[in-house]
């Protein structure tokens, strides 16, 4: 490039010195004019995209945006503005039918057009009222000049004249109507001035809001291609990683009779608050969870006496994908300090929840508008007391207490355990008969997870408020069973038992239960590590128990330095129903912690005993109008001296 013409200095009548700094300012301006020639060599092109699909995880979304776009042969920089300001910049990827050399995140200050739209209106309706205002008090004024001149007047007139007593009444009559209209209408004016002002307080707090706001801080994703032609209309696709949005399931579980199978409604409630609205876009849930560690864990040497934790695996999570509002923990046992699996964590009112994985850790992430302050996580495990605590931080560890009545209420079945659940008196729920219509869905396994890709197009605002997404209902064939422990309640409470679950695609979460067309309440989604699934449905009133205590079997005597204890019961089970049942019945003798304490003449026929536990059951299939009767019996023989528990 030649510069030699920017100045006008002939360089040979020059001092030395001046030729030295002439030449320098030529080198410094060719430089900058060098620098300004390359940058137009990269036009930078802002670009119109919209989100385009979306998949939701557990914990987070994949969103991908589309646009076209002119691009220019040579180096272009295309500019995406108006995308989330939380996407994790490492997850970014960019793809089209030309050369991509970069993609960078950044940061960018724009102006919200809605919020500068009201603020805009909210400003022009301020100036009307401070005008009436104005108007007003100008209006106020000449009254109270008109009210001057006429004092004025009348002083004058009582001064210069003397009038009849006709005239003067006349006189006197005008000037006190006058000043009453003038007087009425400063009343009127200032009366309106105030219910003004009032509303220009109103405004200005509403400008009070919109201020802090008025600039939104967002992301730019400028992404740096290179193209050999020009091409008119190309098509670019960027997605990326966004943290502060998820889903969780929930159950309609309707059951006809028990001779039929089970119809599930499978839903989702999807959150997200990423600062972008998802409108009018094809959604997709996943079962996976991109959050959690990925990598494989490996053994350590073990030294006994040292605590063998591996918590800092579980708590491994990648900084850029942490959230906020996000929740933690250890649940332990109180007595042991051992780490607690599967233990139900439940944000209290709310269906979002989650359970702990082999080691006890949890991680729950929640909407902005449950933000953990003021919020309350119910922790509940079979056999142990269920237990409320108010979140005061990210990291909540808990210690859950033996709940020994409990222990007594756990529900056996022959593949898993699952925890009695009372429903009566749960919130009222809402059934619609007949067939409800259902967005097409179709499933598709991936390698390590399922997905529900949605064929109606959802709109999901970034307002953290929950939206419900049909999925699909199904059919499942279960295998009922009444479930009653007459010692602490005598109710039947009614089981289903789902063979090879994991073919559903099913997660943890809510269920709201119909049995035979009426709601009978809430139960919960507790996913076993075996091949059946057991669901609690609550109580049923179709079948009869009874546990009585003879008193003619129960004594008391006493030899020597210990006495001796001997009761029976006699339990009565009927079936009120028009069809079959299976039911299982449980009790329980007691056992001996002392060598001077001796439970023995146990009892109790056609019945299965497990003499570790004390545990006592019975299995049978009842048809209809059909009683069955046992019984149950023991002695306890104890020092005399010794204080018992008795039931």
């Amino acid at each position: 490039m030649d510069c030699g013409g920017i100045f006008m200095e002939n360089d040979a009548t020059l001092h030395p010195i001046a030729k030295t700094t002439n030449t320098m300012r030529k080198l410094f301006f060719c430089c900058m004019i060098s620098l300004s020639v390359w940058a137009q060599k990269e036009p930078m092109t802002k670009v119109e995209s919209k989100i385009e699909t979306v998949t939701v995880y557990e914990n987070g979304a994949q969103v991908t945006r589309t646009a076209k776009t002119n691009i220019v042969a040579g180096k272009t920089a295309l500019i995406l503005r108006g995308v989330s300001p939380q996407l994790d910049k490492q997850s970014l990827q960019a793809n089209g039918d030309f050369t991509i050399l970069s993609v960078v995140l950044q940061t960018s200050f724009l102006s919200d057009p809605k919020k500068a739209e009201e603020r805009s209106r909210l400003e022009v309706q301020k100036e009307n009222l401070d005008e009436k205002i104005t108007l007003n008090k100008a209006l106020i004024t000449v009254c109270q000049h008109e009210e001057a001149m006429l004092t004025k007047n009348q002083e004058i007139n009582g001064r210069t004249t003397v009038l009849k007593v006709t005239d003067l009444r006349e006189s006197i009559d005008f000037h006190r109507n006058r000043l009453t209209e003038l007087a009425t209408k400063q009343l009127e004016l200032n009366k309106t001035n105030r219910q003004l002002e009032q509303e220009i307080k109103k405004l200005n707090a509403q400008l009070t809001l919109l201020a802090p706001t008025q600039e939104t801080t967002t992301s730019e994703i400028v992404v740096t291609v290179q193209s050999q032609t020009s091409q008119p209309q190309a098509d670019l696709a960027v997605s990326y990683f966004v943290p502060n949005a998820g889903w969780t399931p929930t159950y309609d579980l309707r059951i006809k009779d028990v001779t039929h199978p089970l119809e599930m409604g499978y839903k989702a409630t999807i959150y997200q608050y990423t600062g972008e609205d998802w409108n009018n876009i094809k959604l997709t849930l996943s079962t996976a969870n991109p959050r959690k560690n990925n990598e494989a864990p490996e053994l350590r040497t073990w030294y006994w006496g040292v605590p063998n934790n591996y918590s800092d695996y579980f708590n491994t999570i990648t900084t850029t994908l942490a959230a906020d509002n996000e929740i933690a923990g250890i649940v332990r046992s109180a007595s042991d300090k051992t780490p607690l699996p599967g233990v139900t964590v439940l944000l209290k009112g709310t269906s979002l929840g989650t359970t702990t994985d082999a080691n006890g850790n949890y991680r729950l992430t929640i909407p902005p508008d449950l933000k953990y302050k003021n919020k309350v996580l119910i922790f509940s495990f079979i056999g142990m007391k269920t237990q409320e605590i108010n979140v005061v931080s990210v990291q909540q560890d808990v210690y859950l207490v033996e709940d020994t009545q409990q222990l007594q209420e756990v529900v056996v079945t022959g593949y898993s355990n699952q925890q009695r659940r009372e429903l009566t008196g749960a919130v009222a729920g809402v059934q619609i008969k007949g067939k409800s219509t259902i967005p097409i869905v179709e499933e598709t396994e991936a390698i390590t997870s399922l997905q529900f890709e949605i064929k109606v197009p959802y709109t999901i605002p970034s307002d953290g408020k929950t939206y419900t997404v049909e999925i699909k209902n199904e059919e499942i064939p279960a295998r009922y069973e009444y479930l009653c422990t007459p010692k602490i309640d005598q109710d039947a409470f009614l089981t289903a038992q789902v063979l090879n679950w994991e073919q559903y695609g099913l997660l943890g979460g809510d269920i709201n239960v119909f049995f035979e067309g009426v709601f009978v309440g809430k139960s919960s989604m507790n996913l076993p590590n075996g091949d059946t699934l057991s669901l609690a449905l609550g109580r049923d009133k179709g079948v009869s128990v009874s546990r009585v205590k003879q008193k003619e079997f129960t004594k008391k005597q006493t030899f020597g330095n210990s006495q001796t204890e001997t009761r029976r019961y006699d339990i009565s089970v009927r079936n009120l129903k028009k069809q079959p049942i299976n039911l299982l019945i449980v009790d329980q003798f007691p056992l001996s912690r002392s060598k001077d304490i001796e439970v023995g003449n146990q009892s109790a026929p056609d019945a299965d005993i497990n003499r570790e536990t004390g545990k006592v059951t019975w299995r049978v299939t009842l048809e209809p109008a059909q009683q069955r009767k046992f019984s149950l019996g023991y002695s306890v023989k104890y020092p005399k001296s010794g204080v018992i528990s008795t039931e």
